[in-house]
């Protein structure tokens, strides 16, 4: 059982009135299916999800022999736009394909609910209904299946199939903005094939060409408890097999204890829990910081397909999700990692990498049929597969995404300093990257730099022509330096040196990135970033990639860094999204400013988030904090807030570990524990009354590591062995707090 005094108790789901949309139900989920609780009188909704419900229908231009980066490059220097959106963009304007939802099961009661909740540290909800009926939901940790009991009253329960078939009679005209042209039955399915047995009720739907799923409800009542249990499966065909097999599954959880059930889901949130816990000394921050880590805990698991954009809780309203519920690797992929790894999560992160090591042959395969060379590259907008999909030609299409989604591999490897994993997937993967980045700029520049034909930074200038740079933006030039700089890292780790040599040779042989008077990253050379735009690819540097660090780097990084943010802080964020606010707290952590980076949070609590701590893009409320005022859900700007959050309180490279590098002046008791650094260390610290009291580091691998609190130079050099318990003493502690300021 979690410790009562942990945190996260303090920030249930609570609502004394019905959630109006799956949007803003009660989310639960194990990483393969997931469902929202919410209501509609006389009725309480569960829109039910599972993580590879996939329309995968072929793109027939993307087989066309103008699908080439040569055709498409000289394309646009013959500004032969029209021909380009027809080749890359139009496919995405396409029903399919698209992520599916799971159809939604009706509980109708007698009586009204009077309070919804769930409890983020036990992964049970609960909604209480005025005559005293009490029902319970709960998604087990493993497996395709839902509980649910009531105690009371029975309600009349029924599974709905999703719409593909066509609109069922008294379906409600679709509601809320979320940027779909679809309905669901443009896709095109048939009607399902429907089951209904005394206590069960389900249905099979065939989707496009082979692929089908379905869905069973069973369900009983002894006495004055209900018990329903359902079940989502997956097949190759229609076949009815898949239907009685997908029954046989619910009538299973049906038999299984619920409390049982329970208390096992509740034991798995306690071990989950356990890690990266956080003590804040502002209720909506922490709440911002158990939100997003419920979420992702819910979303992120191992042998589970990797987190979309709305991870286990598609959208339900009758029409296709935003943006096809896709795999956007544009930030929304990488953002949604980010806490893993400083969160000590690094099990939910591999659930990704997996998945990226899984689809990698695909992408060599597209890297050679669309670029023309040998390597790595990965589409920017793509399906379960990781196949592209299209959208806006200049990003889905970008030269640097697989360079960008490498990170994640060094990360992994810096965080848990396994050296398998490095030999066996990490180095691979980044080597494969490096190989196209060597092949893709083979042309030189007229200063001798190595150079690429059409370079673009996500997503300045939307779809328009000016949105493609014949020279180099900062953003893919930044990815491109930094994979190479950190293949190399690796090669060196693995005693490789020859190789280490030539990723540096390539490296050498890039441009550096362009600079504005005042030392901020611009776009490209000559374009400053405009103070309105929501995404801070330019800025990839600074964060989440730490090559211009603004506490610990050079003097000339540090300038980088503080021009950077400073730019980014004075801007009107009028089209901000949710998850530009994340960034931007990240980005002020990594300049030492604690109160920027709080007001950030807090501006993206107050009006970027649904109730239920779902991230909702725009200022949905219209509450004046930006001119995007709808709530279209994505998963990754909870992530970033967390990874905003985790950044003010500790940041760490190879050799140097800083703690609480960004608090605001009024934060002055607050801890952490078990958050994890760079070298496999784990780390927990205390502040109480301004004064720094307590420093515990327990290593998982041996070496030394340079100490440093808040703001300060580093003031102690410590010699970690694996394995070994170090408190710090009240002199080292001392030291720490009175080393002098660093100037930037």
């Amino acid at each position: 059982m979690l410790d009562p005094a942990h945190p996260v108790w303090r920030h249930p789901i609570a609502f004394d009135t019905a959630p109006v949309s799956s949007d803003q139900g009660l989310p639960i989920g194990n990483g393969l299916i997931g469902a929202s609780l919410w209501g509609r009188h006389p009725c309480v909704c569960l829109s039910l999800d599972r993580s590879d419900l996939w329309d995968m229908r072929p793109i027939p231009e993307y087989e066309s022999p103008n699908y080439r980066w040569d055709y498409v490059a000289a394309a646009h220097h013959a500004a032969e736009h029209d021909k380009l959106k027809t080749l890359l963009e139009a496919p995405y304007d396409r029903a399919g394909p698209t992520r599916l939802s799971a159809g939604r099961l009706e509980l109708t009661f007698a009586a009204p609910a009077v309070q919804w909740r769930l409890e983020r540290a036990t992964g049970l909800a609960r909604v209480d209904f005025a005559d005293g009926a009490v029902l319970q939901a709960l998604i087990p940790a493993n497996g395709g299946l839902g509980r649910l009991t009531v105690n009371g009253q029975a309600p009349m329960a029924r599974l709905i199939p999703p719409p593909f078939g066509g609109p069922p009679q008294g379906l409600p005209p679709p509601s809320g903005f979320n940027l779909s042209q679809h309905n669901a039955w443009d896709l095109g399915y048939p009607p399902p094939q429907t089951l209904s047995e005394d206590g069960l009720e389900g249905f099979l739907q065939q989707g496009f060409g082979g692929f089908a799923f379905a869905a069973v409800l069973a369900q009983e009542t002894r006495g004055r408890i209900w018990s329903g249990a359902w079940a989502v499966e997956t097949g190759a065909s229609a076949d009815p097999d898949l239907l009685q097999e997908t029954a046989e599954a619910a009538r299973s959880a049906l038999a299984r204890d619920f409390d049982k059930d329970a208390s096992a889901l509740a034991d798995w949130w306690a071990d989950y829990w356990s890690r990266g816990r956080v003590s804040l000394p502002e209720a909506l921050v922490e709440q911002t910081y158990y939100a997003g880590m419920s979420q992702f805990g819910a979303a992120a698991r191992r042998g589970r397909p990797p987190v979309a954009l709305q991870g286990v809780w598609t959208s339900d309203c009758g029409r296709l999700p935003p943006w096809k519920g896709d795999y956007h690797h544009d930030l929304n992929t990488q953002m949604t990692y980010w806490p893993a790894y400083v969160g000590d999560q690094l099990e939910g992160g591999l659930g990704f990498l997996d998945w990226l090591w899984a689809t990698r042959e695909a992408c060599k395969a597209w890297t050679l049929r669309f670029f023309g060379v040998e390597g790595l590259n990965a589409p920017m907008t793509a399906d379960i597969a990781n196949r592209q999909i299209g959208g806006w030609r200049q990003y889905t299409h970008s030269v640097s995404t697989s360079a960008w989604l490498a990170h994640h591999f060094h990360l992994h490897w810096r965080y848990s300093l396994d050296h398998q994993f490095l030999a066996e997937r990490a180095y691979p993967y980044l080597s494969a990257v490096c190989q196209f980045v060597q092949a893709i700029t083979e042309t030189r520049d007229e200063q001798g730099f190595r150079t690429v034909a059409l370079s673009s930074s996500p997503e300045v200038g939307d779809n328009q022509p000016q949105a493609w740079f014949t020279t180099w933006s900062n953003y893919d030039l930044t990815l491109f330096r930094w994979v190479l700089g950190a293949a190399a890292d690796m090669a060196l780790a693995l005693s490789l040196p020859d190789q280490a040599d030539h990723w540096r040779q390539i490296l050498a042989e890039l441009p550096s990135v362009s600079l504005s008077d005042n030392h901020a990253l611009l776009i490209a050379p000559g374009l400053a970033y405009p103070g309105h735009h929501r995404h801070f690819s330019h800025a990839v540097g600074v964060h989440p990639l730490g090559l211009f660090d603004g506490l610990d780097g050079s003097q000339a990084d540090r300038r980088i860094a503080m021009g950077t943010f400073e730019e980014i802080k004075a801007a009107s964020g009028d089209f901000w999204m949710g998850y530009s606010h994340a960034w931007a707290a990240a980005i002020a952590a990594r300049a030492g400013d604690g109160e920027t980076a709080r007001q950030s949070l807090l501006d993206y609590g107050a009006a970027f988030v649904f109730p239920n701590g779902f991230h909702a893009n725009g200022d949905w409320q219209g509450l004046g904090y930006g001119k995007a005022p709808f709530g279209a859900f994505t998963i990754e700007g909870a992530m970033g807030a967390c990874d905003a959050i985790q950044t003010m309180l500790l940041q760490s490279a190879p050799g140097r570990l800083r703690l609480f590098p960004a608090l605001p002046e009024a934060w002055t008791d607050l801890s952490f524990d078990a958050l994890r650094a760079d070298g496999a260390v784990l780390v927990s610290a205390v502040i109480d009354a301004g004064r720094l009291t307590r420093v515990a580091l327990r290593p998982h691998a041996s070496g030394k590591v340079q100490v440093a609190f808040g703001d300060r130079a580093p003031a102690l050099e410590l010699q970690l062995a694996a394995g070994t318990f170090v408190e710090l003493t009240a002199d080292e502690l001392s030291r720490l707090e009175t080393a002098p300021h660093q100037t930037h």
